[in-house]
């Protein structure tokens, strides 16, 4: 007997089996059971429709900068943003329209060549606008929420235009849905003079490179900083600066970075993790938490593994 008609067909760019250590900026993790591209908002809609119809767990990644990819790969689809999607334009004179999957770098660049200030700060947040919105990313005590005009948020369902109210948007958290994709978003900046905002980029690159890791496989910042103080600065205090695990070490650089050896596992990442929070509280520091996210097996994305600590 024939199988029933779905009301869903499958994607048009899916693949399967798709190895996703390349899909990370720190390169390491297992395979997906399958991979979805989609360049529209109805693209969108239509893949997280039919993962749902099949029961199928969906993960959504974009550049990787801020996750973990399990040793075991993902056993469901990872959705991915492409076309329209990842494109940036300018809207009159203060607007920014991001595709959800576009670089903010690039949309840092873009809003300084047409002389519009407030979003410099992404420039060293080397993620997507979709994933920056989602968990409301900050650098340089600047955070998307405070450039955030409103995002369109798809789901199996459709699509809806919010605003920031509408997302709870706190100190790396919104209220943005495990089943939610955030496929673009309008950044409200200010006028402004292009070179004084280049020249403010420029002075923060040179931050950057002379404080955080260059040319080796990494990703952002490891854990929140806690109140009132710098998660680096605790895990330097307590040791960890260059302490490794396996393939996986914190950085010499700064010690809330880590870097990853081409031998190096999500295994070893996670247990460096766990070793440098530890070290945090036995020195008398807080409960670190972690600002990366870990893509599970069975679960899909959600934060690492990390053992309980009192």
């Amino acid at each position: 007997m024939a199988p029933p008609p779905t009301e869903y067909p499958a994607p048009p760019d899916l693949a399967r089996d798709v190895p996703l250590a390349s899909f990370t900026t720190i390169r390491v993790g297992g395979t997906a059971d399958a991979v979805s591209t989609a360049r529209s908002f109805a693209g969108v809609v239509a893949s997280l429709a039919w993962a749902r119809e099949r029961g199928v767990p969906v993960a959504v990644v974009g550049r990787g900068s801020n996750l973990i990819v399990s040793d075991d790969g993902f056993r469901g689809m990872v959705l991915r943003l492409a076309g329209r999607l990842t494109s940036i334009s300018v809207r009159g004179a203060t607007t920014l329209w991001c595709g959800g999957g576009a670089s903010l770098p690039r949309a840092v660049q873009r809003a300084a060549a047409a002389g519009m200030e407030g979003l410099e700060f992404g420039a060293s947040i080397p993620g997507t606008v979709g994933g920056a919105v989602a968990m409301n990313a900050g650098a340089y005590r600047s955070e998307l929420v405070d450039v955030l005009d409103w995002a369109v948020l798809c789901s199996a369902d459709g699509r809806r235009r919010v605003g920031p109210a509408d997302l709870d948007m706190t100190y790396r958290h919104t209220s943005v849905r495990h089943d939610e994709v955030v496929a673009a978003a309008g950044l409200r900046l200010r006028r402004g003079d292009p070179d004084a905002i280049a020249a403010r980029l420029a002075e923060w690159r040179g931050q950057r490179r002379a404080t955080q890791p260059q040319g080796v496989r990494t990703f952002g910042s490891v854990f929140t900083n806690p109140a009132g103080d710098h998660a680096g600065r605790l895990l330097e205090r307590a040791g960890c600066k260059g302490l490794a695990v396996g393939g996986a070490r914190f950085s010499p650089v700064h010690a809330n970075f880590i870097e990853a050896s081409k031998e190096a596992t999500a295994a070893d990442v996670v247990a460096l993790m766990a070793e440098g929070r530890r070290r945090v509280r036995d020195a008398g520091g807080p409960v670190l938490h972690a600002e990366v996210r870990y893509l599970d097996p069975e679960r899909g994305i959600t934060r690492p593994p990390l053992p309980e600590i009192a």
